[in-house]
């Protein structure tokens, strides 16, 4: 898990344990209950917010640069717990990626990449793809299902998309990574065909 996710983790379960004392002092109290649990709504509320706007604005960011690529085909993922150790056995210069660090997933006719925000983190033509097949990833503490690539070396690369292909919070259910991976499958078979690549959504 990243620093963000564990900061969000660690801020919901503080709101949650509030909520709990609030409760207890409500039900257990003679006095009005009603100032403790409205205290507690507008945290929830407040934190509820707050990821909301920060998933708003990383996704605000992934829009802008999809749009500066013209012929390529996205969708927003999370690092799988091992994607870091796998760009360093491909020699990508960054190689400080966290499980649960948002990215983007890219492909064209020419192979598929890798973006943080502008900088391209891997690129891979379609020949350095050997398989594509769905797997489950952990991005952050729970396995979630997520599509992985195996080059010849042989490197894992494994991401778990979001549900949908813009960004958002929930990851991508198993009919919709299977969805992904054949499309990505396509893709490569039109590279190597010189047909169009199909894209997603």
């Amino acid at each position: 898990m990243n620093r963000q996710s564990t900061s969000r983790t660690l801020q919901i379960v503080g709101v949650l344990v509030l909520v709990a004392l609030s409760w207890r002092r409500a039900v257990s109290s003679e006095g009005s209950w009603w100032p403790s649990a409205l205290v507690a709504v507008v945290l929830v509320a407040a934190i509820a917010a707050g990821v909301w706007w920060w998933s708003r604005r990383d996704d605000g960011k992934r829009r802008r640069t999809v749009a500066a690529r013209p012929g390529w085909h996205t969708h927003a993922v999370w690092a799988e717990e091992t994607l870091g150790a796998s760009l360093a056995q491909l020699g990508a210069p960054d190689r400080k990626v966290r499980g649960g660090t948002r990215l983007t997933f890219a492909w064209s006719a020419s192979g598929v990449e890798l973006w943080r925000g502008e900088a391209v983190l891997l690129s891979l033509p379609w020949a350095q793809v050997w398989t594509i097949t769905p797997t489950t990833g952990r991005a952050a503490s729970t396995g979630n299902p997520a599509v992985e690539l195996v080059t010849p070396e042989p490197v894992r690369l494994v991401v778990v998309p979001t549900r949908r292909p813009d960004g958002g919070m929930l990851p991508a259910s198993a009919a919709q990574v299977a969805g992904l991976v054949a499309l990505l499958r396509e893709a490569r078979q039109a590279a190597q065909d010189g047909t169009p690549t199909p894209t997603s959504g």
